[in-house]
């Protein structure tokens, strides 16, 4: 169980940070930001395999090290991003199409608190950079937020009699409370306050705060993992 909730967990961000460092062009922040996230990525779905490496997982290596190699050139660099987000997402996809499709929006939750935290540090060393990217994906986390919700809402409605019917809100109601509060509701008023620190290019206070985001997010996930490894919802 703890293998399958850590594979979730560490398959979803790796995926989320490939799907958003698209987001900041190289000729406009550096080779240095993609080089860094591709290897990050790589490295979690090495921990997330660890002992079950196959085919697909030495192509993904492969288009990732296209993609790092080619972090200074953005016509080459992009659709070797694309090849390996394709293959993070096959990865990824060890279930029937619902189970596959319910967790790309925790992909996409962890991949935008990630990559908005680890690109307010990189203010520090490019403080030209337009805080336009910034914004964006502080954007992006909270439509992010907001579709997580809204799935997480919609498999407690379709399967509200089987989750009765294995007494989910006896037994696992205190992890699906710590799940609503600080996975979704917490990092949704976290996530707009970023939002109005960056519109006053507060970049600092905005990266302080996406820490703390990212953690809840963990959490959240972590526990979201849990749940659907005891129910087979994605909640």
């Amino acid at each position: 169980m703890l293998k399958l909730i850590i594979f979730h967990t560490l398959g979803q961000l790796a995926t989320g940070i490939l799907l958003f460092i698209g987001c900041v062009p190289p000729s406009k922040i550096g080779a240095g930001f993609g080089r860094f996230h591709t290897v990050l990525a790589w490295a979690l779905w090495l921990l997330a395999l660890w002992g079950n490496f196959s085919v697909p997982f030495y192509l993904f290596t492969g288009f990732v090290l296209l993609a790092f190699l080619f972090s200074n050139r953005n016509v080459l660099y992009y659709p070797f991003l694309i090849l390996a987000i394709l293959w993070s997402l096959y990865l990824l996809s060890s279930g029937p199409l619902e189970s596959i499709l319910g967790q790309i929006p925790a992909a996409l939750v962890l991949g935008s608190s990630a990559v908005a935290m680890l690109l307010g540090h990189w203010y520090l060393v490019s403080p030209k950079l337009s805080i336009s990217y910034l914004k964006t994906l502080t954007i992006a986390l909270i439509g992010a937020i907001l579709l997580r919700s809204a799935f997480l809402v919609d498999a407690m409605l379709r399967h509200q009699g089987e989750l009765q019917a294995i007494h989910f809100y006896e037994i696992y109601g205190i992890f699906f409370l710590q799940r609503i509060a600080l996975g979704l509701l917490l990092t949704l008023v976290l996530g707009i306050l970023t939002y109005f620190c960056v519109r006053i290019r507060s970049t600092q206070s905005a990266t302080g705060i996406l820490y703390v985001v990212l953690v809840f997010c963990l959490v959240g996930e972590l526990i979201g993992a849990y749940l659907f490894v005891k129910t087979g919802l994605n909640l």
